[in-house]
């Protein structure tokens, strides 16, 4: 029995053994990391008795948390992320956002825009957007030296991850660096969500996902319920 995202919700009985099987598959096909999808497979049977949308749904929401950027308050922001995973296509559709609803914005080198908020002397009113640039994930230095950066008075420091990397690179990632809060990037140019589970789930607040890659693009948000109905979503024969 394959239960559509409309069922989301719905008091039924589903075995514990058919929706162990089918969340087990989903997890196998979405190339999960193995603790994080037996977790969530065994948090999900705890709800037999809805659909598996549902069950889903709740084991998600118990680690997930959202935190979209706040950009009518934000002051800067700093995008930290490996080469490729999106930073430039990020902070070109935060500016785009931001101008929409009136703010002042900057796209500046970070090590000039940090030193402005270092030295307290940053314009008011005005928000600026920074993109660190690309490291080896493999780099301890690096993740060392980033990781600092989030304490910078006035900064919101985003890790940027794409959905089209390893999952158990981006779980390595996102514990080496300690990030806070990311944004997962790509999530158009890929049918596996193995490493935007990876990146959300482990203590991490989630920003925004990503569909497209220009500015008008939108930064979107994402709800346990809409990640399992993605999750559940069977591949075309």
């Amino acid at each position: 029995m394959v239960l559509s995202a409309q069922t989301t919700g719905t008091l039924i009985r589903f075995p514990r053994a058919d929706l162990r099987g089918l969340l087990g598959a989903a997890m196998k096909r979405h190339r999960l990391p193995e603790t994080l999808a037996d977790a969530l497979v065994r948090d999900a049977a705890g709800f037999p008795d809805v659909s598996a949308d549902a069950a889903l749904a709740f084991a998600l929401d118990q680690r997930m948390t959202a935190a979209p950027l706040d950009l009518e308050k934000a002051r800067g922001i700093l995008l930290v992320g490996p080469g490729g995973s999106g930073k430039s296509a990020v902070a070109a559709k935060i500016i785009h956002a931001a101008r929409l609803i009136g703010r002042r914005t900057e796209l500046a080198r970070a090590d000039g825009g940090l030193a402005l908020f270092r030295s307290r002397t940053n314009p008011p009113g005005l928000l600026t957007v920074m993109e660190a640039e690309g490291f080896n994930p493999l780099n301890a230095r690096a993740a060392s030296a980033f990781s600092a950066l989030g304490e910078i008075e006035g900064v919101d420091t985003i890790g940027v991850v794409s959905a089209l990397s390893d999952a158990e690179d981006v779980a390595d990632i996102v514990a080496a660096f300690r990030f806070r809060r990311v944004i997962v990037t790509h999530m158009d140019r890929t049918r596996r969500l193995g490493a935007a589970l990876a990146a959300i789930t482990g203590g991490v607040r989630l920003a925004h996902v990503t569909h497209g890659p220009r500015a008008e693009d939108s930064l979107d948000t994402l709800t346990p319920g809409t990640l399992a109905g993605l999750l559940l979503d069977a591949p075309p024969h």
